[in-house]
Parts: C-alpha cells; structure tokens; sequence
C-alpha cells in the first residue's frame, strides 16, 4: 500500500467517524440541553478500546465500529417501577425526551448544511451532464440521441452533474421523462423519453452512460506503459495513428488494443505542441483460469431507424432476430468481426450481408455508404445461445491450440453441449475441478474449408490481458459557488434536495418495484466508496460524508423499534394517550427492532459481498 493509500484510508476512518460522532454528539447536546445526566459516549460497540470520564460521562471508543451510542442516566429501565431519581431520561417531559431521540437526526442535517456550503466554496469534482454513445436497446439508443449530447433539465429540474442525472431518472421510476437536451453544436430541445427498467442495476434508467472529454483528454496512469513512454494526464488525443478515422476516438483505442500489439499515438501537450508516441503493452497475468473461448454474438436483437447508417440498415433490409453468417464473403461471428467486415466494405459498392432468418439463408444487399461501419451503431447485438459454435480469446490455450471462430464444441469431456449456456456450465465445472478438457470440435465451411472433425486438448490457463496504462477522461467539471453567498444557497439547496431523493429512494425500495433492494449498501459499500472519493480530494470527500449523515438520518427516523425512529413513535403513542406503552410491549419491541437492524445489516452485507466479491466488474 502506498503512502497516498494510507492517507486515503486514514482520511475515511476519520471520516466516516466524524459522521458517527455528529450523530452521537446530537443525543449527548440535547440530553444535557434538558438536564439528563449522560453515562456513557461511546464511538462503536463492544469492548472498550481506551476512554476517559469527565464529569458524569465516560467517554469511549469501543472495538466495533459500526456506529455509536449514548446512554443516558435511567435510559433502561430496571422495571421496578420506581420513581425515577432527578436527571434521569424518565424525569424528561415528552417534548424533552422527543428532543433528545432526535438530537442525533437534526445534527445529521446540520453537518450537511454545514459540509456542503464548505464543498461548493472550496470546489466540489464532478461529471457533466454530458453522454456518451447510448445502450443499444435502451430508450436514448432508440431515440438516436448522439453522444456528447449534454442534459439540461429533467422534469423541469436542472441537471448539474451526471450523478445527478441518473438520481433524477432512477426517481422518475418508469413514468416518462421530459428531457431538456442538447445536441453536439444545436440548440436546446425538449424531447419525452419512457424510462426501461434494468434488472442487472435495479433501478430504472434511459441507457446513457457518462460522456468522454469533449477535448478528448487523457487519463495516464502514473505507474503504467503510457506513462513511461512519456504521455501524461492531459494530454489530448489527435489520433490513433493506423486507426479508421469512421470510428469514434475511443473504438480506436479499443481496435487498438484488441491487437495486443504496441499503439502508437498522436498527441497535444497542454502547451499545444504535438508529439507521436509509442506505447508498448505490458501483459498482466490475472488470477482467473480460462481456456479462452465464448459465446458468438452475431445475432440482431433489434434496430432502430433514427441513426446515421439508418439509410443502409432500410436499404439491406435487416431485422431483429437477424444472425449475420458472412459480409461480403467474410465469415462473422461477434461485434468486433461484424465492425472489421464493415470497415473493409467499400463506400459505393455492392454491400452483401448473408443472414440467417426463420432458419434459412437470406442475402441481402444495398449500395454501402460513405462509412458503412455506422451500421453496427444502429444494432443491438446480442450473444446466440442456442449454438455451440464459439470465438477465441487471444493469446488464449484455445488460440494456441489452433480453434478458430466458428468452430463447434459438440462435447466436452464426454458431455454433449449443443447450446451455449450448457456448454459453459460443463468448462466451467471441469475447469474448477481442475481437469484437463478433451474437446470434440467440428470444423465447416462457414469457417473455412472442408469439414473437419477435430479432437481437442485443453488446459486452464491464468487469463492474460494487455495493459497500456492510458484511456479517454471523463467529461469532468468543477462546481464551485462564486462566493459565501451562493455557496450557502447551492449548499442549502442541495442538502434539501438529497434529502427528498434519500426518502424517495427509501418509499421506492420499501413500496414499489421501482428501486430494488439491492441498492442497499452496507459498511464495504461504504468504505470502498469513501476511499474513492478520498483520492479524489477533501471536497469530494466531505460531499460525500454530508449525504452519508443524510442517509444515517433518514434511516434513524424509520419508525422500527431500537432506532430513533422507533422511539419517537412510542413517544407519539404515549402524547396521543397520556401514558407511556408498558414495560412489556416496550421490551418485546425492542427485541423485534433488534432482530429487524440484524436482518437487514446481514441482508446488506450480502449485497456488499455480492457487488464487490462476487459479480465480474
């Protein structure tokens, strides 16, 4: 770990203890605002690690840090039923104890109404507004929104940053939403989008990822090939020399990289002067086993006609549930041979594309354009299951032993696999089982030659991937108030609004279907979550650590038993009744909220498990 990690962890732990501890510190204010005596202040529970008494109070850090409490004076009853002695929490009037019960919320909102004026003064990093190359299949892609389409309002609410962008929709749910945009050198316009729920993410969204550097700038990694070669962050990309120009900039760098081969580039200095520089690839060895094929994906999911190759895709006639077999003679079987094929096409001639369609052969042609690779942006292409035919990864144990694209697995170790799904669990299992694979192939003609059968000898092997240390920013911003004055306003307005969206998340997650669980982080979402925005400043930090106090407090106002929120409603009842619930009702709730904050603190770490651990990031 390197020092600047240590300083980013050190920073989170403070930090992140500092939420507790305004939270904390609330309950202790308000007790002794109203004359209760505090016992104890503990930051986390458990053992005691060290602490000191001061007056009355011990004040303490204890061994587990998942938050805080403080105890006042007479706070668990002994049910006897005796008359509480002075300065006890029993002795506080309903308005006192409501006070102290919500002490710890209201200093919550406070550190954000404090935090977050400071942020937008010092100046808070941030993502614009601005979207890169819609999701094929998803409602921008559709609608042939382009990339670097800036979003102006959503609803009638401004849009300041990117996040911001995918919060507003995500809380529209699947209602539609009223975009104000902006395309690449036009003017302003309204356009109506309906939201499409993702199963994967849990939440609804509209498919636009965040936009690429509008000056196509760098990110170098610092340690990586790029740098050593001499490029730096912020360096602007003029071009990938070799590259064809119909591609955007980042599929250059992609088609680039594919190759596993050096990548020469051209490139801006900040002071304007433009340099050529070569990047040789360093191989990293993962810690993953693979044999190194997958699936085809040369099936069309669907089209869209509001695209620039819309022209071409009428003109050839294609159709979702399409599978392309050849272009102009080359045989295709995933994205990247369908876009070389494209790019080796001719504008002006013929273009011939060789389908299957309801199981038959279909050829199609058309006069191809200018760029006929525009095509591929205009399908969603998707994986085929129902085959056993598969691609080769490079540098791969089935590359070196000779399996081509196209080829057929007809059995693995004995196993027959006739679709895609099965055959990988069958790899998958044998490889984990550390076997070696006995591969039987058939080789045809939409391969290349005669047909062929072939036995095949497969070892797992560590998965290899070339690393050039470089890729395009983001399109990044700074949102920094023009003095104290708009600094509070911003400030103000922001804690206002992320405590509308923390509620509207929570009624989502709890009441519709609108906003999965899944969302739900616990204590690993959080510390990997502080830790990026630690390396990203103190500002970015405490933004953070203002909406981490919003959700502590929100979360504390649920009405469940052992939380705030539990004890505010047993006060609520004992205002409305004149009497406080009995002793056993009270005991039994309390072992209820335990179990209910048990439930969900193992249900959180699961998904934390899950999202970090598990899932291929």
């Amino acid at each position: 770990m390197s020092p600047a990690d240590i300083i980013n962890v050190l920073q989170v732990v403070l930090g992140i203890g500092l939420v507790i501890f305004v939270h904390e510190a609330g309950h202790f204010l308000a007790a002794r605002w109203c004359g209760a005596r505090v016992e104890v202040f503990s930051l986390g529970f458990g053992p005691r690690l060290f602490g000191w008494k001061r007056g009355d109070t011990l004040f303490q850090v204890a061994a587990v840090p998942l938050g805080g409490y403080v105890k006042v004076a007479g706070e668990y009853s002994d049910g006897t039923g005796a008359t509480p002695e002075p300065g006890t929490l029993g002795t506080l009037s309903v308005p006192q104890r409501f006070l102290y019960f919500s002490g710890g919320v209201i200093m919550n909102v406070v550190f954000a109404l404090v935090a977050l004026p400071l942020v937008m003064l010092a100046g808070l990093p941030a993502l614009q507004p601005l979207v890169g190359a819609p999701t094929p299949g998803m409602p921008a892609w559709e609608a042939g929104l382009p990339p670097g389409t800036v979003i102006l309002e959503v609803n009638g609410t401004e849009i300041v940053d990117f996040e911001h962008l995918v919060t507003a929709v995500a809380l529209n749910g699947s209602e539609d939403a009223l975009l104000e945009i902006q395309r690449p050198g036009e003017d302003p316009e309204s356009i109506t989008l309906t939201p499409s729920f993702d199963e994967s993410l849990g939440f609804y969204r509209l498919g636009l990822p965040a936009g690429l550097s509008p000056d196509l700038s760098l990110a170098v990694n610092p340690n990586g090939p790029a740098a050593a070669a001499g490029l730096a962050s912020g360096d602007r990309l003029v071009a990938v020399l070799g590259q064809p120009e119909a591609l955007r900039p980042e599929e250059q760098l992609r088609r680039a990289f594919e190759a596993r081969a050096p990548v020469a580039v051209l490139v801006q200095s900040a002071a304007g002067v433009e340099r050529e520089v070569l990047v040789e690839p360093r191989i990293t060895t993962l810690d993953i086993k693979r044999i190194g094929i997958g699936a085809t994906s040369a099936l069309v999911k669907s089209t869209r006609t509001t695209g620039p190759a819309s022209g071409l895709l009428e003109g050839l006639g294609l159709q979702g549930g399409d599978r392309f077999v050849k272009i102009n003679g080359t045989p295709v079987w995933d994205v990247n041979s369908i876009r070389d094929a494209l790019l080796a096409a001719n504008p002006g001639a013929a273009l011939s594309a060789e389908v299957r369609r309801d199981g038959a052969l279909v050829t199609l042609q058309a006069v191809a354009p200018a760029a006929p690779v525009l095509l591929l942006g205009d399908l969603e292409m998707s994986v085929i299951e129902d085959t056993s035919r598969i691609i080769v990864s490079p540098g791969s144990p089935a590359e070196a032993a000779g399996m081509l694209a196209g080829d057929q697995v007809v059995s693995v170790n004995g196993q027959a696999t006739d679709t895609w799904p099965v055959m990988l669990e069958t790899i998958q299992r044998e490889v984990a089982a550390g076997r070696t694979l006995q591969l039987e192939v058939w080789r045809d003609a939409e391969v290349g030659g005669p047909m062929d059968e072939l036995d095949v000898e497969l070892v797992a092997a560590p998965v290899t991937i070339p690393d050039y240390g470089l890729r395009l920013d983001a399109a990044r911003t700074v949102l920094k108030a023009d003095g104290l004055g708009e600094a509070l306003s911003s400030g103000f307005g922001a804690t206002q609004r992320f405590l509308v969206d923390v509620w509207l998340q929570l009624k989502k997650m709890l009441f519709s279907d609108e906003i999965s669980t899944r969302n739900l982080g616990g204590i690993i979402s959080i510390s990997v979550i502080s830790f990026d925005t630690a390396s990203q400043g103190l500002p970015k930090l405490f933004f953070f650590l203002a909406i981490l106090s919003i959700n502590l407090a929100i979360l504390n106002l649920l009405p469940i038993p052992i939380l705030d929120g539990g004890h505010l409603l047993f006060l609520l009842i004992e205002g409305i009744k004149g009497s406080p619930v009995s002793e056993r009702t009270f005991g039994y709730s309390q072992v209820v909220g335990m179990v209910m904050i048990m439930s969900l603190m193992v249900y959180v770490t699961y998904q934390d498990i899950v999202r970090w651990f598990i899932e291929p990031r």
